[in-house]
């Protein structure tokens, strides 16, 4: 059987719980670091600041942006598919021209007479 709440907010009663608990803890730490002083330990040089509970980061944080919910134009591919296409072509001809090359060097050098018998 479900029972009657007083706060109208569970989530602001939640709030002002973790905040009392932030406050007692930092009211703990302010009483341990005098403890400390008076017992004439010396406090590590290089402690850091205490940080705020992540909850509070998240809160004070600037809003997110909403993203738009429409869907993705579709984009036209054509003109692009035709310009890789004809790179592909232009690539494989100077391939060929550069074998044919390649290819006329090595015969002439094979059938050259050789200079020296």
């Amino acid at each position: 059987m479900p029972w009657n709440r007083n706060d109208s907010d569970p989530l602001e009663a939640r709030r002002r719980q973790l905040a009392e608990q932030e406050r007692l803890l930092s009211e703990q730490r302010r009483l341990l670091t005098e403890q400390l002083h008076q017992s004439g330990e010396s406090p590590a040089a290089n402690v850091k600041p205490a940080e705020p509970p992540v909850w509070r980061m998240e809160e004070d944080g600037p809003p997110q942006r909403v993203t738009d919910p429409a869907p993705a134009r579709k984009r036209n591919l054509a003109r692009q598919r035709r310009r890789d296409m004809v790179l592909f072509f232009v690539f494989i001809g100077l391939f060929l021209i550069v074998l044919v090359i390649v290819l006329w060097v090595a015969y002439v050098h094979n059938t050259a007479p050789v200079n020296g018998a």
